[in-house]
């Protein structure tokens, strides 16, 4: 599909001997760096040079044998049509026209997704040294892709490739630029947000509390949420607005001892963002990294919800990360040392279940977000605020209007359906008392296959359309869109817009 050319084949010149010819136009396609020649054969007419074929193991062809091969062609050209030998060589000759064409158009093929590869990687989201879940700067330049993509927001067939989106139209990649500013004046407004320690959670927390708000934040892991939000760019300005909440939602018993805590202290909240979720779930030694570093004191600007104990020293380490094996000792964005099985939650089907991840994905996606929402209501409607907020972030396999449900990870699709249904349920009784509910899919940023699998799909190029920031924009949107005089309520939002739940 792309602008290069192809070679046109002529057939041979009816005439005599002498003026038999076989022609193949050059091959040329456009690379950037100007026009390559695969392969120049010219007219042969006894004197004129013949234009060799050059590469690795092949053989040339003489002007003898050139010759040669107009003469037997004219021979052939003389006999009757449906002579057992015309017909012969016809096959033969239909045969080499065939191989070029395939040849050509394979050169034409690996060409051009060349120069897709290279397109894609000049841009942010495509760059082969993405780190996954880590903000991204602007790349260097935009390009085109010789066959046309499908946009990821739209759908539509696009070929303009943008500087900081490769899976993105031109005019859906410049709303999308647009959006990962939103802003909004939030001084004087108390939010509770789950999931805050790193990824979309650690970047939705750094927008309200860079609009002024005071924002309290949960994770397990209270000394490494503390450290990433004073490691952040200007901290000074808003370090005194966080408060860091250490719970395990895995425990409804914590849960509730919070909601509780907050509710006899009185005051109002005024949006609680459901943003902590379990996705796939890590084996112990992924979180050796993290572990190692809670047992101190809790630092200033963090508390323990009652019954939180931090996470245990695994055993069989001896105490020390360098326990582990040398490839396994490097941490990705969220501190989680890598898991190399070649199967996980994401791939997990009906049959193959572990009984206590089921239990644990229901209790952090589905239960702690209905506890929060019951129990902490009272403090979203003493808000003297005229419209509050409750945003629960869902995902697309939690929708039922999708026609081709992939079989993989039920008790995660069973998870975030509950939360949708929750939504669904409350949000227009909780309209009526000026607090509004909706759902939000934060689109593609991660992908959750089991390692193996994820590094053979990153070796042939593949990378999520978005960003951390891209999803935090996407959360943070219906809060934006409220304050400035549109609040949504018991909609499923996915990429800024409505969809069918």
């Amino acid at each position: 599909m792309g602008e290069e050319s192809s070679g046109a084949v002529a057939g041979a010149a009816v005439g005599p001997v002498t003026d038999a010819v076989v022609t193949d136009a050059a091959v040329t396609r456009s690379t950037g760096a100007g026009a390559v020649t695969d392969v120049a054969v010219t007219r042969s007419t006894g004197a004129d040079a013949v234009t060799q074929p050059s590469g690795p193991g092949v053989e040339p062809v003489s002007e003898a044998e050139l010759a040669a091969f107009h003469h037997v062609v004219g021979k052939l050209r003389a006999l009757p049509v449906d002579d057992p030998v015309r017909l012969r060589a016809e096959q033969v000759a239909a045969s080499f026209a065939r191989d070029g064409r395939l040849r050509r158009r394979r050169t034409r093929g690996a060409e051009t997704s060349a120069a897709d590869a290279a397109a894609m990687a000049a841009t942010a989201t495509g760059a082969l040294d993405r780190r996954e879940d880590a903000p991204l700067a602007d790349a260097g330049s935009g390009g085109v892709f010789r066959r046309p993509r499908t946009c990821y927001v739209c759908k539509s067939p696009y070929r303009q490739v943008d500087a900081f989106y490769h899976r993105l139209c031109p005019p859906c990649a410049a709303d999308n630029t647009a959006r990962r500013a939103l802003s909004t004046d939030l001084s004087g407004r108390r939010v509770l947000l789950t999931g805050g320690r790193v990824k979309i959670g650690f970047q939705l927390a750094l927008m309200m509390l860079r609009d002024g708000a005071e924002v309290l934040v949960t994770s397990r892991f209270p000394h490494d949420t503390v450290r990433r939000f004073r490691a952040a760019p200007g901290s000074g300005a808003w370090l005194d607005r966080l408060t860091v909440l250490a719970v395990d939602l895995r425990d409804p018993r914590q849960v509730l001892g919070l909601c509780e805590e907050l509710r006899q202290e009185g005051e109002p909240l005024d949006i609680l963002v459901n943003n902590a979720a379990q996705t796939v779930r890590r084996p112990p030694d992924s979180y050796a990294l993290l572990a190692s570093g809670e047992y101190d004191a809790l630092p200033e600007g963090a508390r323990r919800a009652p019954g939180f104990t931090p996470m245990r020293m695994l055993e069989g380490l001896g105490g020390s990360v360098s326990a582990l094996p040398a490839a396994l000792r490097e941490a990705d964005e969220a501190g989680l040392l890598p898991d190399p099985s070649p199967e996980n939650s994401w791939s997990a089907r009906l049959g193959a279940l572990d009984p206590a991840e089921v239990l644990e994905t229901q209790l952090v996606n589905a239960l702690a977000p209905a506890l929060l929402c019951d129990r902490l209501l009272p403090l979203l409607l003493a808000s003297p605020h005229p419209r509050r907020y409750v945003v629960n972030v869902t995902a697309v396999e939690g929708r039922f209007a999708v026609r081709n449900k992939q079989p993989g990870h039920p008790h995660t699709n069973m998870a975030k359906a509950a939360l949708n249904m929750l939504t669904r349920t409350s949000a227009a009784e909780l309209a009526e008392q000026g607090v509004h509910m909706c759902a939000v899919d934060t689109g593609w940023i991660t992908d959750e296959n089991p390692a193996p699998k994820k590094a053979r799909m990153a070796d042939a190029g593949f990378r999520t359309p978005l960003d951390i920031v891209d999803g935090a924009a996407r959360v943070y949107d219906p809060i934006v869109r409220g304050e400035a005089g549109d609040p949504v309520s018991g909609v499923f939002l996915k990429d800024y817009r409505e969809a069918e739940w």
